[in-house]
């Protein structure tokens, strides 16, 4: 087995104010294509992270993925490898607080799933078949049942492992009066603090569309149904919870008119067992401050369309895209954050043959992913009105293919939320009072490597909260070093930095 190079690389400490710091702790590089590709880490915060990569190389019917355990201060500790069939690929991971879940599977629906503990290295394998025709997306685990959203001949079902007796199971997505086809899951969220599963269902009949919480409790047993949208006339774009105590929930999203797919605000919800206590919607220029990231004339001229449009009786509505975060409660307060971004797309030149030997040149239009402007960051009270919103510039590296969530987030002292984010080449770090006051605004410019002749030529990390204090930021990047002090002038490596900000 050829052996990953490691790099440990020490930075310099960067403190920003006598109030706020942010510090490089450590980094760690790994080569890339030496031997191992499809590099991935999952943080289990005081018990540090597990790091994941597969052998380029295959072993008669299997290839070989490698598990690496590393403490919070990132030295490495035990390593263990896992064999998989060669026809299977890595379709889905899920971490808890203890535990890692990769899910492999192949196009013939065989399936290798493992548990394995992030403390001990422990490693439980379970070897399956899905059922005939099924599709299975996401997966989410709540104690020892796996949860996996699926589709079968276009009805929606949930899919389920239980890890303990290995037996697996299906449990149909109805709802009266709806034909199962015209159902879809909007998505699966597992929810610890009350140990409920809540899955969002799309129900479309006669052009109306409503959105549907199915609730599971912890065994996959289902314990009740509701039509969150009841009353209505906006459908939900998005939707997630953040579980509140006593039976309630706090749910957050984007919504649009029925007649458009287009998303024109932001709404809270509150529920207490399966009914609503309150359902606020917010246009997204309900926000006082969510065109403050634009140039002034591009200010101006929205301004004006919208003077343009109250002369007429009528309300200027602008679609967004947004990555909403689930709620945060503090110091009594709802905090919402979300990220604006929208599609992209590039132009292809391609040519064809025809059977006379003639070509033809066409182009087609080719999505080529989201790119993120701004982010708004609102605080409402206990009843849903909103108090105050904020909103900053964001230009994160790269554009993901998926709506991403860029921004990572910690509470201090249940009074202050800190928000950290890449943007361009810095780190962007903003500190809030509950109340809306910025406590602190820097940028850092990370030192991403120790060698002073180094020069990053391109860079694709992700940034998220690990514990305490602590962030962690991991990806790829493409390093030229101009006097080959490393021994190398170009090289590709995986990198985790370990970030403190407090």
């Amino acid at each position: 087995m050829k052996k990953i190079k490691l790099l440990i690389l020490t930075l310099c400490v960067c403190t920003i104010t006598t109030q706020a710091q942010v510090e490089s702790k450590k980094r760690i590089e790994f080569e890339l294509k030496e031997g191992y590709a499809s590099h991935d880490l999952a943080k289990f915060k005081e018990n540090g992270l597990l790091f994941y990569a597969k052998s380029t190389s295959k072993k008669g019917k299997t290839r070989e993925w490698k598990i690496e355990k590393y403490s919070n201060n990132l030295e490495l500790g035990s390593t263990k490898t896992i064999d998989i069939p060669k026809d299977q690929d890595l379709d889905e991971t899920y971490t808890s607080d203890t535990d890692l879940y990769m899910f492999f599977n192949s196009k013939k629906g065989e399936y290798t799933f493992f548990k394995i503990n992030a403390k001990t290295l422990k490693i439980d394998r379970i070897e399956g078949k899905l059922p005939s025709k099924a599709q299975v997306y996401e997966i989410h685990v709540l104690d020892n049942i796996v949860f996996f959203d699926a589709v079968i001949k276009k009805s929606p079902m949930l899919f389920t492992l239980d890890i303990r007796s290995k037996e697996q199971g299906l449990v149909p997505i109805d709802l009266s009066g709806y034909d199962s086809k015209k159902l879809s899951i909007e998505d699966v969220q597992v929810v610890d603090e009350s140990k409920e599963v809540l899955v969002y269902i799309n129900a479309y009949s006669k052009k109306v569309h409503n959105m549907y919480v199915i609730k599971f409790d912890h065994s996959g047993n289902k314990k009740s149904t509701f039509n969150i949208t009841k009353g209505h006339e906006m459908k939900l774009s998005s939707i997630s919870a953040s579980y509140i105590g006593k039976g309630a929930y706090i749910y957050t999203g984007t919504y649009s008119p029925k007649s458009s797919s287009s998303s024109v605000g932001v709404y809270l919800c509150k529920t207490v067992g399966d009914n609503v206590s309150f359902f606020k919607f917010y246009k997204f220029l309900d926000f006082d401050n969510f065109l403050s990231y634009l140039p002034e004339k591009k200010k101006a001229k929205i301004e004006k369309k919208k003077k343009k449009k109250a002369a007429k009786g009528k309300e200027l509505k602008l679609s967004y895209l947004m990555a909403s975060h689930d709620i945060e409660v503090v110091d009594g307060k709802f905090l919402y954050i979300g990220e604006a971004h929208y599609a992209t797309y590039r132009t292809e030149t391609y040519t064809t043959r025809g059977a006379n030997g003639t070509t033809t040149t066409s182009t087609r239009r080719v999505f080529d992913g989201y790119r993120y402007t701004h982010a708004t960051l609102a605080g409402f009270d206990e009843k849903g009105e909103k108090l105050w919103d904020s909103t900053f510039e964001m230009w994160p590296g790269y554009k993901p293919f998926y709506h991403k969530k860029f921004i990572t987030t910690s509470i201090v002292n249940d009074r202050k939320i800190n928000l950290l984010f890449s943007s361009r080449n810095e780190i962007n770090a903003i500190s809030f009072h509950t109340n809306g006051q910025v406590n602190n605004e820097n940028s850092y410019s990370l030192i991403e490597t120790e060698n002073e002749t180094d020069k990053v030529k391109s860079s694709y990390s992700n940034m998220e909260f690990w514990y305490d204090k602590y962030f962690i930021a991991h990806g790829s990047q493409k390093i030229k070093d101009k006097e080959k002090t490393g021994g190398k002038k170009k090289r590709r490596v995986y990198f985790i930095n370990k970030i403190s900000y407090l």
